[in-house]
C-alpha cells in the first residue's frame, strides 16, 4: 500500500485537499473545532491501495507545540510521496518548512493553493522559475480530483490552472532521508563551523539544524541552537531569493488586511460586537428556534415511533413494568437526546461562521493582551468558544498550548464553561422559575462560568503554574463570506458525532436510572420512587447538600447520575418526577409534592451548582490522558469545592440576607490565601508539573 503525506502550514487547505481526493468531511487542524492529529482514509487508484494522511499544520521542523510534533513525526516516518501545500499568499512563510525538508533530502511535491485571490490582488506567480528550485504546481484544492488513468491529481477549475496534473508516479520519490551530501549554499559555513568545533558528520549537523538531536551531547545541542537565528536568517535570505525572481506583487501588499480591519482591530468595537452577536445567537439557538426545531423533531418521533409501539404494547400485554420501561425509559431518554440536539447543530452553525469568517483570528489577537492578565493568550478563546460546545473536545484541544504550564491551566478552567449538555438543565429550571426572564438567567449561568474559569486562571498562574513567557502566533486570514455548504457540511459532522457519542451512553443509563428508582431491595417493581434503591443511597448523601438547599433524594441522585454525563440530568430529574415531556417537568418542579422540587432561592443554587460541579467522566479521562492523574484529581475537588462554596453564597444570600455570604467569603479568600502561601513555601514546587509526579 502507497503512503502519501498531506504537509504544510496551518490553514493553507490541507483538509480541503484531503477531502477533494478521498470525498471525506474531515476537518484536521491546530484551532477550535478540530482534531490535532492526522487524519487517514485509504482508496484504490489502478487496484491499488493509496493512503492518504492528513496532517496538522507544522511552520518549522523546529517544533514548539504538541500538534507540530505530530507533523514532524510524520513528515520523517517513511512515505511513497510528500504533498507540501503552500498558500500563495503567504509562500515566504510557507516555504521555510519547504526548504527545512529540502534540506533533510526530503523529495515532495509543491502545490500552491489559493492562487485565485492572490490573481485579484493584482499579483502573479512565475511556476517555472519556482520549478527551478522546487517541483511545484498551481491548484486549486476545492476542485482538484484524482484521475483513475495513468494514476494523475487533475484539477477542474479557471483557465489559468487547467490541465494542472500531479504525478502520482510513486517511483520517482524518495521514502527515506537522502542527498545530504548536497547541502545547500547557505548551509556550508554553518556545517564547517560545527565540524571545525565538535568534527562532526554533516548529515548529522544538517539533521540538527532541524530539531533532530540524535546521539549529541547537551554542549553540542546547545552550540548548534546558538547559530539558528543566524540559519534562519540564511534560510529567508534563500527564500526571498526564490519569491524575488518568480513572485510579483504589488507595493505593500498584506494578505488578509483589509479596510473594515482599521475599525474592526480595536477593542472597543470588535468586542461589543462580538458580545452582542454572541448574546443575540444564545437567544436564537436556546430561546427562538432551537426549542421549535426541537417540538417539531419530538411531536414527529411520537407520532410515527413512540405512539404506534405504545398502543402495540397497551393492546398486547398488561405488564405494567414493561409498558412503563418503555414509556418513560427508554422514550424518555430518547426525548432528551432529540430535546437539544438542534441546538447543538445550530451551536455549531454560530462557531463555524466564526472561524470561517476569520473574525475568531481577529478576536484572538484582540483579546490577547486581557487573556494574558490571567496567564493565558489569545488562543485560549478559541478553547473557550470550543467549550460552549463540548468540554471533552475543548480539553483536547487544549493540547495546542504554547507551553506545558499553559496547556494545563487551560485544560483545568475548561470545564467551568458550560457546555451545550448542561443547557437543558437551566432552560427547563429557568423556566419554571423566571418565566420570561429565564433568557437573562442563561446569560448569566455563562457569564459567571467565564469569571468563574478566568479567576481560576489567575490563581493557578500566582501559584502553581507559573506562566512562562510566549508570544503568540496567530493565523491572521481575509476576511471571507458565508459558505452555507461548508457550514452545512460541518453542522452534520458535529450533529453526527454527537448522537454516536452521547446517545448511547443517554439512553443506556437512563435506562439504568430508571430501573433503579423502579426497583425495591426485594427486587420487586414500584412506581413510588421513595422506594426505590437508588432513591436510598441517595438520601443518605442528602445531608451533605441541605447547606445549599439541594436535600432532596431525586436532586442528588441527578447530579450524581450528572457525573457520568451532563446530559442525563434532564432525563433523571423526568423519571424521578415521573414525567415524559419537558413541558411536564417544568410544571412539577414547582409543585411541594414532586419528588424533586425546588423554591426560588434552591432553583438558583441548583443552577449554579450543576455549572461549576465535576466534570463528566469522558472530560475526567481526557484530562488524565492530557495532564495527567494529580491534575484530574485536582480538577474533581476544586470544582466540586468551588460549586459547593459559590451555590452556598447564592442560597444563603436569597434566603438569609447578604450577611452570611459575606462572611463566607472572607473566610474562603482567608484560606485561600493561605493555601496560596503554603504552596509558594513548597520546597520543590516544580515537581507538581513534572512528568513524574503527574502520572
Amino acid at each position: 500500500m502507497y503512503k502519501v503525506l498531506i504537509i504544510g502550514n496551518p490553514n493553507v487547505g490541507k483538509s480541503t485537499l484531503f477531502n477533494s481526493l478521498t470525498k471525506s468531511n474531515e476537518h484536521t487542524g491546530n484551532f477550535h473545532g478540530v482534531t490535532v492529529e492526522e487524519k487517514r482514509k485509504t482508496i484504490t487508484v489502478e487496484n491499488k491501495k493509496v493512503e492518504f494522511i492528513d496532517t496538522p499544520g507544522i511552520y518549522s521542523m523546529n517544533t514548539f507545540s504538541f500538534e507540530e510534533e505530530v507533523s514532524k513525526n510524520m513528515i520523517l516516518s517513511t512515505a511513497d510521496l510528500r504533498i507540501f501545500l503552500a498558500d500563495a499568499n503567504c509562500l515566504r512563510r510557507n516555504l521555510y518548512l519547504a526548504v527545512q525538508m529540502q534540506e533533510l533530502g526530503l523529495n515532495f511535491k509543491l502545490l500552491i493553493n489559493n492562487y485565485d485571490y492572490f490573481l485579484k490582488q493584482g499579483n502573479s506567480i512565475e511556476i517555472d522559475k519556482i520549478n527551478k528550485y522546487f517541483d511545484a504546481e498551481i491548484i486549486n484544492a476545492k476542485n482538484i480530483k484524482l484521475k483513475e488513468k495513468n494514476k494523475n491529481l487533475k484539477k477542474i477549475g479557471k483557465k489559468q490552472q487547467k490541465n494542472c496534473e500531479i504525478s502520482l508516479n510513486f517511483e520517482n520519490f524518495n521514502k527515506n532521508l537522502t542527498n545530504f551530501s548536497k547541502a545547500p549554499d547557505y548551509l556550508n559555513k554553518f556545517i564547517n563551523l560545527v565540524k571545525t568545533k565538535y568534527n562532526l558528520p554533516s548529515e548529522k549537523i544538517i539533521k540538527a539544524f532541524n530539531g533532530i538531536f540524535n546521539d549529541l551531547n547537551i554542549e553540542q545541542i546547545e552550540f548548534i541552537k546558538s547559530l539558528n537565528p543566524q540559519i534562519v536568517s540564511a534560510r529567508y535570505s534563500y527564500i526571498d531569493e526564490i519569491l524575488f525572481t518568480a513572485v510579483h506583487t504589488k507595493k505593500d501588499y498584506v494578505y488578509g488586511a483589509s479596510r473594515v480591519d482599521k475599525f474592526l482591530l480595536k477593542p472597543y468595537i470588535l468586542f461589543p460586537a462580538f458580545l452582542l452577536f454572541f448574546f443575540l445567537s444564545i437567544y436564537i439557538i436556546f430561546f427562538a428556534v432551537g426549542p421549535l426545531i426541537s417540538d417539531f423533531l419530538i411531536l414527529v418521533l411520537n407520532k410515527i415511533i413512540i405512539t404506534p409501539i405504545l398502543n402495540f404494547l397497551y393492546s398486547t400485554t398488561s405488564n405494567i413494568w414493561l409498558i412503563e420501561f418503555f414509556k418513560n425509559g427508554v422514550f424518555s431518554s430518547i426525548n432528551t437526546v432529540l430535546s437539544f440536539l438542534p441546538q447543538v447543530c445550530l451551536l455549531f452553525v454560530f462557531l463555524t461562521l466564526l472561524e470561517d469568517s476569520g473574525l475568531i483570528a481577529r478576536l484572538s489577537f484582540i483579546m490577547d493582551d486581557f487573556l494574558s492578565l490571567f496567564g493565558l493568550n489569545g488562543k485560549s478563546i478559541y478553547i473557550i468558544l470550543m467549550g460552549l460546545g463540548c468540554n471533552t473536545m475543548s480539553t483536547v484541544a487544549s493540547r495546542n498550548a504554547d507551553n506545558q504550564n499553559l496547556k494545563i491551566k487551560t485544560a483545568l478552567i475548561n470545564p467551568y464553561i458550560s457546555c451545550m449538555a448542561r443547557l437543558p438543565v437551566y432552560v427547563i429550571t429557568a423556566s419554571a422559575f423566571f418565566g420570561a426572564k429565564a433568557y437573562f438567567v442563561v446569560v448569566g449561568l455563562y457569564l459567571l462560568g467565564l469569571a468563574t474559569a478566568l479567576t481560576m486562571a489567575l490563581i493557578l498562574n500566582k501559584t502553581i503554574l507559573k506562566n512562562k513567557t510566549s508570544n503568540l502566533m496567530l493565523e491572521f486570514p481575509a476576511l471571507r463570506g458565508i459558505d452555507v455548504k461548508h457550514i452545512c457540511t460541518v453542522s452534520k459532522i458535529n450533529a453526527k458525532d454527537f448522537v454516536s457519542r452521547v446517545f448511547g451512553v443517554v439512553l443506556s443509563v437512563g435506562i439504568i436510572v430508571w430501573i433503579l428508582t423502579h426497583t425495591t431491595f426485594s427486587l420487586s417493581y414500584t412506581e413510588i420512587v421513595t422506594d426505590s434503591i437508588l432513591y436510598f443511597f441517595a438520601e443518605k448523601l442528602a445531608f451533605l447538600f441541605a447547606p445549599i438547599g439541594l436535600n432532596s433524594a431525586g436532586i442528588v441522585t441527578a447530579l450524581i447520575v450528572g457525573i457520568m454525563a451532563k446530559e442525563l440530568i434532564v432525563s433523571t430529574l423526568s423519571i424521578s418526577n415521573n414525567v415524559a415531556s419537558n413541558t411536564a417537568l417544568i410544571a412539577s418542579l414547582t409543585v411541594a409534592t414532586s419528588v424533586v422540587h425546588f423554591n426560588t432561592a434552591s432553583a438558583v443554587s441548583f443552577l449554579v451548582f450543576t455549572l461549576l460541579y465535576c466534570p463528566c467522566v469522558s472530560n475526567l479521562a481526557v484530562l488524565k490522558r492530557e495532564v495527567g492523574t494529580f491534575y484530574m484529581w485536582f480538577a474533581i475537588i476544586s470544582q466540586l469545592t468551588t460549586a459547593y462554596l459559590i451555590s452556598f453564597i447564592f442560597y444563603q444570600g436569597i434566603t438569609n440576607g447578604i450577611i452570611y455570604p459575606i462572611i463566607t467569603i472572607v473566610v474562603a479568600t482567608i484560606i485561600l490565601l493561605a493555601v496560596i502561601y503554603i504552596i509558594k513555601k513548597v520546597k520543590h514546587p516544580k515537581c507538581l508539573t513534572c512528568n513524574k509526579c503527574r502520572k
